[in-house]
């Protein structure tokens, strides 16, 4: 088993790839989140005893599964001692097709901001899922998840290759800590080192599972997970916005998720 007591990127577990810590990343204010907090991943449907013990040493109490209901119920995650495991689908499966059509949703309301026009395809999906209010709901629960953790425990979110949909509640997660677009770009392309890709998919009577099992065939590229970034600082006008308007969270939660998962970096 990994030496718990040294902090570090990416946890090696016999039957799960790409879970790593969100940890010691710095911010522009001389602050650094915790380690051992919160972590990301693919797949937890394969986790080896050894694997359950090690999350368990962790005191990883907490598993989002952001899969949608067709996959977390034909591969479902193995659980751990003392987890709660948390159902949280990012992609809706209502109209899922017009996640898809690389065509832009409604025009951003409520706000003087206009969406970013993007060109790359996968990017465009992207911002789809950011501009979804099935998708915003399931962001919310993540940081609702995270804002009653308590301080001696930790919480993993994850899908199915740990890319796109973990790659994006990521991305809103160092956003909120106020993480610098250069690290969060860096911490979304470190998927392409750690999972690997298959040739091809298989189809299935599912629209979800083969756009999924399409999208993990795959690398991440720079521009999709910049094209977050830019839908909520063109569109929202920066995170604070999109944590109000688009999540639904009051103000005063992003001041105390800051508090709670940040500490001085001096």
């Amino acid at each position: 088993m990994a030496n718990i007591e040294e902090p570090k990127r990416v946890i090696d577990l016999h039957g799960s790839v790409n879970f790593r810590d969100l940890g010691g990343y710095h911010n522009r204010k001389a602050q650094r989140i915790q380690w051992r907090r919160i972590y990301r991943a693919a797949s937890l449907g394969g986790l080896s005893p050894e694997d359950q013990t090690q999350l368990a040493a962790l005191r990883i109490t907490r598993d989002l599964d952001l899969r949608s209901p067709s996959e977390q119920t034909g591969y479902p995650d193995r659980s751990w001692p003392e987890v709660q495991l948390i159902h949280d689908p990012v992609y809706p499966t209502t109209d899922f097709g017009r996640i898809m059509n690389h065509r832009k949703l409604a025009w951003l309301r409520l706000t003087p901001h206009r969406q970013p026009h993007l060109a790359d395809p996968v990017a465009q999906i992207y911002q789809n899922v950011i501009l979804n209010k099935h998708s915003q709901q399931a962001f919310a629960l993540v940081f609702q998840s995270l804002l009653t953790l308590p301080p001696d425990e930790a919480l993993v979110f994850h899908c199915a290759a740990g890319k796109d949909r973990t790659g994006m509640t990521a991305a809103l997660i160092l956003l909120a800590l106020e993480i610098p677009d250069a690290t969060i770009v860096q911490d979304y392309l470190l998927t392409n080192d750690l999972f690997d890709f298959p040739d091809g998919v298989t189809i299935s009577d599912d629209a979800v599972q083969n756009a999924v099992a399409q999208m993990n065939t795959q690398t991440g590229d720079a521009l999709f997970i910049q094209g977050v970034l830019k839908t909520i600082a063109i569109g929202y006008g920066g995170i604070a916005n999109y944590w109000r308007q688009g999540l639904g969270l009051a103000p005063s939660d992003l001041q105390e998720f800051r508090q709670q998962f940040l500490i001085s970096s001096k």
